[in-house]
């Protein structure tokens, strides 16, 4: 007797699509961590001034103050650049989708531009004044004590709050420290609140280190020797500068016979104090342990 069995009618069957997952993207950092500007309306470039300072001396009774000290003034210009991403949705694309197109490209194009600029703030990070470690080294407790402690003692003292950007390979050595502090280190002082919260949460800007906010992206690229740059600074040193957007748009088009949906932002992420924080440049091989 001839048995039908499900691959022989294949061609009769409809294939079930689920619901559709979406790639996952790291939260955005640097547009909320850099001091935000924006250009106003006839305004092509922003120019930021500085005051210089000057010196009090000691003064004599009856004795009339005489030397008087000459303000002085410097400052940057920065301007914006466009940027964006598309995708386009045919009429036959969006009969045959469960899912809704638009939503779905609304999604994705969202995503791209807020990647595109979060990482253009995070390659500021190497081109900061002074650098601590060096490539091939281990980031730990010691490193980000320096960071900041020299970020605290130059002359000009960097402006407080100060926050700290690592990838978040860095972050597992800190974690691993404090989780399991061995006896020569200064994790060996820490409080189990603390121990914990670095197990339960990797820190993400919830715990303070030396009174300094961690954050960790892997949106921080590293090289082809598995090298990269967080830093430690506060918000002047970097400025995210908006001239306008993110703008989104829908058009159809009859040629294409669909429609174009896109996303497009015109700002710059600049460094503008070189002096207001220190990058870190250590290993963020992955760990195995």
């Amino acid at each position: 007797m001839a048995t039908t069995i499900a691959t022989d009618l294949s061609n009769g069957q409809i294939a079930m699509v689920a619901a559709a997952r979406y790639t996952y993207e790291s939260k955005s950092l640097t547009p909320q961590l850099f001091t935000r500007m924006q250009l106003e309306q006839g305004e092509k470039s922003k120019y930021i001034p500085k005051f210089g300072k000057i010196t009090a001396a000691d003064l004599t009774d009856g004795v009339d103050m005489t030397e008087a000290q000459q303000l002085s003034i410097t400052g940057t210009t920065h301007s914006t650049d466009e940027a964006g991403c598309k995708v386009i949705i045919t009429k036959k694309l969006r009969h045959q989708l469960k899912e809704d197109a638009y939503r779905a490209a609304g999604i994705v194009v969202g995503n791209g531009m807020n990647k595109k600029i979060d990482q253009d703030g995070l390659t500021l990070f190497s081109g900061l004044d002074i650098a601590i470690g060096a490539a091939g080294s281990t980031f730990s407790l010691n490193y980000l004590q320096a960071a900041v402690s020299q970020c605290l003692g130059q002359e000009e003292p960097v402006p407080e709050p100060i926050v700290c950007v690592i990838h978040p390979y860095h972050l597992h050595n800190v974690v691993g420290e404090i989780a399991t502090p061995a006896s020569t280190t200064v994790a060996m002082t820490m409080p189990d609140a603390i121990q914990s919260a670095a197990l339960l949460q990797h820190f993400r800007g919830i715990e303070k280190l030396f009174a300094t906010r961690i954050y960790a992206t892997a949106r921080i690229t590293a090289d082809t020797a598995d090298d990269a740059y967080g830093a430690v600074f506060a918000k002047e040193a970097f400025i995210y500068l908006v001239g306008w957007g993110p703008d989104n748009w829908i058009v159809y088009k009859d040629s294409l016979r669909g429609w174009e949906i896109g996303i497009v932002a015109d700002y710059a992420m600049v460094e503008e104090d070189g002096s207001y924080g220190r990058a870190l440049l250590f290993d963020a091989s992955a760990p195995v342990s």
